[in-house]
């Protein structure tokens, strides 16, 4: 595991819940944005190395335990008081703590990840930072696009001069 994220805490920074609906129906959508949004944001090469825990004393029915989202580990701590307990276990229980990123604003977390060496960034921040990676990696797409599409447009348009006709013709006799 790479990146280890505290799924209500960052949660609530990033949604807000479904207005209109009941405390499990608007939980639920709330947690799907969440979800949805973590894809955009997770790297494809480090989602299989993230690992994601909600609070689940009171799981939602019919979801399991843990189950994979586009190669993200959703585990919900059912067994534990709080998610927090488990992600410090978690924590502890990791080979190599020093490669692992902790995404949670909770202090207790942070005290648990920093003694194991693992890097800790509070949960608003983290989002922050992720969103403007993705603005930056969709202009720098943007951006070569259309310079591919300027390139291209400009070899189309381009007609060669006289004298570097003659100068292919002789090159390719012609």
């Amino acid at each position: 595991m790479r990146l280890l994220i505290d799924g209500y805490n960052l949660m609530f920074e990033s949604t807000s819940v479904e207005r209109g609906l009941d405390g499990k129906n608007a939980l639920r959508a709330a947690r799907g944005r969440l979800l949805h949004l973590l894809v955009d944001l997770i790297e494809e090469s480090i989602r299989d190395r993230t690992m994601i825990v909600f609070d689940a004393k009171k799981a939602p029915k019919g979801l399991p335990d843990k189950y994979e989202y586009y190669g993200i580990q959703i585990v919900f701590a059912r067994d534990w008081d709080t998610a927090d307990e488990l992600i410090q276990s978690e924590i502890c229980r990791h080979s190599a703590p020093k490669t692992l990123t902790v995404v949670s604003s909770d202090h207790a977390i942070h005290r648990k990840a920093l003694a194991r060496g693992a890097t800790v960034i509070d949960s608003d921040e983290w989002l922050d930072q992720e969103l403007a990676s993705r603005a930056r990696r969709a202009r720098q797409v943007a951006n070569g696009t259309k310079a591919i599409a300027d390139h291209e447009s400009e070899s189309k348009n381009r007609m060669l001069s006289d004298e570097e006709q003659k100068k292919w013709l002789k090159e390719f006799g012609g």
